[in-house]
């Protein structure tokens, strides 16, 4: 964090947003870093907060101009971290390299710095130097969790599994809390556990039918998601499919988890209202309690893992699984065509990450395959083995996508994988939950109706 002198701006106002900010109220803090700089436009503790809210709302290139302007000012390895920071986030990683190194050179023991320039030189695919980097960096504080998270992730990204797996133990001894790290497993006894007998859960409900039947269609798309991201995302969704995608061969199939008294009349009034002849609703219980807020927002990213092999049974065709948070500006045909060869069509993520997000789960596609179905089952136990043991979980459904196709990597045979390219994912435009002030976006207004809040 930068220095909380004044340098010209008012002392009370600094104060205010830093409490304002630290409290979660950034619409607050913005404003009044806003009026700062109205007054003194080049006040570097000013733009220090405004990039830092920027970085906190993941506004990735707003918080690189303030924090570009800030530097041009004034020069400090913080500000200067949080700029490499946000160029590794939008994917220019010379320039992120560049800042990291020069925030480091200002301030070597800057621990954070090191561990973002581990990240940056991993996605770079500079593996040996990302391990150097952190090297270095538990020398400076061998207590940080974060280094050996990151290197189990570099350890895994070489296929030094056994390795990367004691990595991330000794990443969650010293977090003391959830990290992502809690979420992966490469060893053959979790393998056997999770390819053994499938897990027993409840089959969804039938709420709403078309009079389509599995064997009249020729491919599924599925969304899921709660009432609240129905009305928030799923109702977009909807409208851009039907605009984009009414075919008398393809069926589109909704999961609600936990529906509340009006949700499946609004969705029957919106399908009706869109034309859509091929349709399926279908519902269900969280199996966690209300009382377990975080488990049960990880399950409903996971529901649809959960019953993937059950629907892959329904319909005996490919499946597509796309994050209800999409608009479909173009016929998806791209997608599916892209795995129409293979058992699986999955999306990696480009440049690497880590274990949790190097496979993203906001597209799926799922071949009627022997191999496909056994692909899905396993990552089905995993997820659910993971979401009962880890109630501060997060990213579930990409760790057990990424996991279970190494452990079938290294143990057994595993599906044939498709990984579909940019362009053809240029079919969809994705809002991201993380997101909102994207849905202020005309993409989004335009299908949006009177559901944008």
């Amino acid at each position: 964090m930068a220095d909380q002198s004044s340098d010209g701006a008012d002392d009370a106002a600094l104060t205010e947003i830093a409490r304002l900010s630290e409290s979660g109220d950034k619409v607050r803090a913005r404003a009044l870093c806003e009026t700062l700089l109205i007054q003194s436009p080049d006040d570097v503790d000013a733009l220090m907060w405004l990039g830092n809210i920027e970085l906190d709302e993941l506004r990735w290139d707003e918080a690189i101009k303030v924090f570009d302007k800030l530097l041009r000012i004034r020069v400090d390895p913080f500000s200067l971290g949080n700029l490499g920071v946000c160029y590794w986030k939008v994917g220019q990683l010379a320039e992120a390299e560049y800042c990291l190194r020069g925030a480091i050179e200002l301030k070597p023991s800057f621990t954070r710095a090191h561990v973002s320039l581990a990240y940056v030189l991993h996605a770079l695919r500079q593996f040996g130097a990302a391990l150097t980097q952190l090297t270095i960096a538990a020398k400076v504080d061998p207590k940080e969790h974060q280094v050996p998270m990151r290197e189990g992730c570099t350890l895994a990204a070489l296929g030094r599994f056994d390795e990367a797996q004691l990595a991330f133990e000794q990443a969650r001894e010293l977090a003391g809390r959830f990290s992502y790290s809690r979420l992966v497993a490469f060893d053959r006894k979790t393998f056997d556990a999770i390819t053994g007998p499938e897990a027993s859960v409840s089959a969804p409900q039938s709420a709403l039918q078309s009079a389509a039947r599995a064997g009249d269609v020729r491919d599924v798309t599925l969304i899921s998601c709660n009432p609240p991201y129905v009305r928030k995302y799923g109702f977009p969704f909807i409208r851009s499919f039907a605009a984009t995608n009414r075919r008398d061969d393809r069926l589109l199939h909704l999961h609600i988890y936990d529906p509340d008294a009006s949700i499946i009349g609004e969705v029957a009034a919106l399908l009706g209202k869109c034309g859509l002849e091929r349709y399926a609703v279908t519902t269900e219980t969280c199996p966690f309690p209300e009382q377990a807020v975080q488990q049960r927002k990880a399950y409903y990213a996971c529901g649809r893992l959960v019953h993937l092999p059950y629907w892959l049974d329904h319909y005996r065709c490919p499946i597509l699984s796309l994050d209800v948070d999409f608009i479909v500006e173009r016929a998806l045909d791209g997608l599916l065509d892209a795995a129409r060869k293979s058992d699986v069509g999955l999306n990696l993520r480009d440049p690497a990450d880590s274990p949790w997000l190097d496979v993203i789960a906001n597209i799926i596609v799922a071949q009627p395959t022997p191999a496909a179905r056994h692909y899905f089952a396993a990552v089905k136990n995993y997820a659910l083995d993971f979401l009962r043991r880890e109630p501060d979980a997060w990213l579930v459904d990409q760790s057990a996508l990424y996991c279970v196709l190494k452990m079938m990597e290294r143990f057994a045979e595993p599906p044939a994988v498709a990984w579909i390219p940019a362009e053809r994912q240029n079919c969809l435009w994705h809002i991201g939950h993380a997101y909102d002030y994207l849905l202020a976006d005309p993409r989004y207004l335009k299908y949006a109706g009177d559901h944008t809040a």
